[in-house]
């Protein structure tokens, strides 16, 4: 019933102002402490009859909300083949990698996937799709990863960047990251990898049933419009 009601709730609203109201966005860990301080201002003042309400899961969890009808749209950085769910690629954002500035890597002109196989490479906790990513671009199984690492595990991408600070290790850093707080003065060195398609596809997600498909534009089209040179943005 609550289903139904959301559905009457939005076609209303679409036929009215298919941008005023509330916009429910969900977005992983990695990305949106990095890419909301971007959007924010120019969102309320662009569209300021949209009201965002935002959280901060992981994918699954994001997935399931979806089905739910308990967010509107899931910025996520995972494609999705599910038959009712539609999606709106955004960019494509490289990984760098991040180590002490101290470490062998500084003077290197290129970092390639043999450079960083001798390395230790710290990973997020089980349930980050960074995780999965980061062992997908330097081709690490998930047998490899259950020793040394599994004890460094962390469960924000602060908390890596900290251990690697500390130098238990390197780590990949998606681009968006590399305008966090952390970068200032922080220790640490980030360079880009010579590695081919080490990037991860970000794109919102949502239900095909969904009808403000005005509003999921502009949410969209704001974003590809303060994005960072980092980041390769997807054609329309």
């Amino acid at each position: 019933m609550l289903e139904q009601a959301d559905v009457i709730a939005q076609v209303a609203r679409a036929h009215q102002d298919p941008l005023a109201g509330p916009l429910r966005v969900g977005a992983i860990p990695t990305i949106s402490p990095y890419l909301m301080p971007l959007i924010l201002a120019p969102l309320k003042k662009e569209h300021p009859q949209m009201q965002l309400i935002l959280s901060e899961e992981m994918t699954e969890t994001l997935l399931t909300r979806l089905h739910n009808h308990e967010i509107d749209v899931a910025l996520l950085a995972t494609p999705t083949k599910e038959p009712s769910l539609e999606s709106i690629p955004l960019f494509d954002e490289p990984f760098w990698v991040a180590f002490p500035r101290k470490h062998g890597f500084y003077n290197k002109e290129k970092i390639t996937r043999t450079d960083i196989d001798k390395e230790t490479l710290l990973l997020l906790s089980e349930g980050h799709c960074l995780a999965k990513q980061a062992m997908d671009v330097c081709h690490i199984s998930e047998r490899q990863s259950e020793g040394e690492m599994a004890d460094l595990r962390a469960a924000s991408l602060e908390t890596l960047i900290q251990l690697v600070k500390a130098g238990y290790g390197i780590t990949l850093i998606p681009a968006l990251a590399l305008g966090g707080s952390w970068a200032s003065g922080s220790g640490i060195v980030t360079h880009p990898l010579n590695i081919k398609n080490a990037s991860r596809r970000i794109s919102l997600v949502f239900r095909s049933s969904f009808p403000r498909r005005a509003a999921l534009s502009a949410f969209a089209e704001i974003i590809r419009s303060r994005l960072p040179n980092t980041v390769k943005l997807i054609k329309r």
